[in-house]
């Protein structure tokens, strides 16, 4: 059974009263009473010896609150008396009416640990969280119960404008092999004290080597990935731009295995995009 939120419940039973005295009130004190005398030919009834004092009336019980209900928990009420469970306001926990004895097995309300309770009581309530909020449980006698609610002729006060939202940041392309992703992130992990030089330089040696395979004098991957090497090598410090190196060179055996990088021409749209998350990263 799973409910939404964490609140606090009350729970407040309502008993019937024959009649009250002010606590405040000093009761008067007793007197000896004579008992009237009968007229003739009747007889009265017999008269207590001491007189009744009303007692004070007991004082009205106050909601008891509860351990807050979970979204995964239950509450269970249960009476022998035809009552109804009520919750206000509605629309935060339902309610459903079970006849008992009843065995429930379920998450309840202060444990930690699910379990199994049996209820045998003839009217078993189970309380169960649907929306965040505290809520009232009133149980009361059973029959029809009428609610009214008491609206407000004053008028709500305008919202608070809302101030203008930040606009959010272009989102930066991965380019069509996802190489200029993978060029800018990794060369955001280099540490080097001539980053921006070297990036530029970085960057020249790609398109170096995507113009030498556009020009038809490097056809073989292998041939084309040890020029793309000592292009790296001879243009950047080998030990500063190790973490680029190995998120492209990566990326490039994903696509390779996976049959992305057919051709040449597909080498070459490789290293652009290098190129480019290097220099617009």
């Amino acid at each position: 059974m799973k409910l939404l939120g964490g609140a606090c419940l009350g729970l407040l039973l309502f008993a019937s009263v024959a009649a009250s005295t002010d606590p405040a009130t000093p009761l008067p004190q007793s007197q000896p009473v004579t008992p009237p005398a009968p007229p003739p030919g009747e007889t009265l009834p017999d008269w207590p010896a001491t007189p009744v004092v009303p007692q004070p009336m007991p004082p009205q019980p106050t909601p008891q609150a509860v351990a807050s209900l979970g979204a995964d928990e239950l509450y269970v009420v249960q009476s022998d008396e035809d009552v109804q469970l009520l919750a206000s306001p509605p629309g935060v926990v339902t309610v459903t009416r079970e006849q008992g004895p009843l065995k429930i097995r379920g998450l309840f309300v202060g444990n930690k640990i699910v379990s199994t309770r049996t209820y045998q009581k003839k009217n078993v309530f189970i309380v169960e969280r649907i929306a965040a909020g505290d809520v009232e449980l009133l149980l009361v006698p059973a029959g029809k119960v009428e609610r009214r609610v008491v609206g407000d002729d004053e008028p709500a006060p305008p919202p608070k404008p809302k101030p203008d939202p930040e606009p959010k940041p272009e989102p930066k392309p991965d380019g069509a092999l996802g190489l200029i992703k993978a060029s800018r992130e990794g060369a955001a992990k280099v540490d080097s004290a001539g980053k921006a030089a070297e990036s530029k330089a970085l960057a020249t040696a790609q398109r170096g080597v995507a113009s030498a395979v556009a020009a038809g004098g490097l056809t073989k991957p292998a041939d084309i990935l040890k020029a793309w090497r000592d292009a790296n090598n001879a243009a950047v410090p080998a030990a500063a731009w190790k973490p680029w190196g190995e998120a492209v060179s990566g990326e490039l055996s994903k696509l390779y295995a996976a049959g992305k990088l057919p051709d040449p021409a597909a080498w070459r749209k490789a290293f652009e995009e290098i190129a480019e998350g290097l220099t617009n990263g």
